[in-house]
């Protein structure tokens, strides 16, 4: 059975959303390429036509929107810029799944003195991007659920768009610990029925599986009209290996082990890295699927930056 989270009293899990990053954030926009359910205001495509519309709320006015938009009356009020939400444009919803299999621990604190300095690991990375992306998503008046998994979803937080929400996937990020092994092609085909209406399916994992069967499970939410976005997150050790004498490698996830000199196999380490990454883009490519391989090295921040810049060309 899928564990379900509740609303905490608490606001812990800030951990992964720092006041000091919140500036990288505040005039990014992440709007949906596909026509998906619901009718959106200005910037989200909308099949329906001819709707009544019915006021619930505001929200704060973002860059992009249309001034016709703005509501007036409450600027003159506060001197601040809202828009008006209607029943019908409820909102873009975006589904996090992100990876918390034995291989996203790889980094980090665990590491320290192997490397000589603390590397954020591939999970870190993960939960800072979905943190980000969270905040943005729910910033805009759009709705994000967060699905945890492994070899099998682990937890899932139904999509909303309240700050209330947020503070919820933020805390479950927190609490979240790296577990077992991967099966991202299971974890897509369990977690279809919980995505209720169809949206923006963000998966942010190190993709460790058969391509084939990760695919071949992707298609089920292509044949929905899902929007999917592959955030593909691999150490900058996984990318270019250490300069170190000699290594043992010990799989995270079975155990085996490889003692070697990192000297010795760099190129072919590098060629097959290639040949996996170049497999992974050109099925994505094949399918209009969005992905981003991610080299931990580069702040989070300037990642997000980056790819939110090159959906607008």
């Amino acid at each position: 059975m899928v564990k379900k989270v509740q609303p905490r009293a608490d606001k812990r899990g800030q951990k992964y959303l720092r006041a000091e990053d919140l500036r990288y954030l505040k005039n990014l926009y992440l709007s949906a390429r596909v026509v998906v359910d619901g009718a959106y205001s200005g910037r989200h495509k909308s099949p329906l036509k001819g709707y009544s519309q019915e006021f619930t709320d505001y929200r704060e006015y973002n860059p992009g929107d249309e001034l016709k938009t703005i509501d007036w009356k409450a600027y003159a009020r506060t001197d601040r810029y809202f828009i008006k939400l209607f029943e019908k444009e409820t909102i873009m919803t975006s589904y996090l799944l992100v990876d918390s299999s034995a291989s996203m621990g790889f980094g980090g604190s665990n590491y320290q003195k192997l490397f000589g300095t603390r590397e954020i690991s591939k999970f870190d990375y993960a939960c800072f991007l979905a943190a980000a992306l969270s905040y943005l998503t729910v910033k805009q008046g759009d709705k994000v659920g967060l699905t945890l998994f492994d070899s099998k979803v682990k937890c899932h937080v139904p999509a909303s768009s309240t700050y209330k929400h947020l503070y919820r996937i933020l805390t479950q990020l927190e609490d979240n610990k790296v577990g077992e092994k991967t099966s991202i092609s299971t974890v897509l085909r369990q977690a279809f029925p919980l995505f209720k209406r169809k949206g923006v399916l963000i998966l942010i994992s190190d993709l460790l599986d058969e391509p084939e069967e990760i695919f071949g499970a992707l298609d089920m939410y292509l044949h929905k009209n899902f929007e999917v976005i592959l955030f593909h997150v691999l150490h900058k050790y996984e990318m270019d290996l250490p300069q170190i004498p000699s290594v043992n490698f010990i799989d995270a996830e079975n155990n085996e082990r490889l003692t070697t000199k990192p000297g010795d196999i760099r190129d072919s380490y590098s060629r097959q890295l290639q040949e996996y990454i170049d497999s992974l883009s050109s099925m994505a490519q094949s399918r209009r699927v969005d992905y981003q391989l991610i080299n931990t090295a580069t702040p989070y921040q300037i990642t997000l930056q980056d790819y939110i810049l090159q959906r607008r060309r």
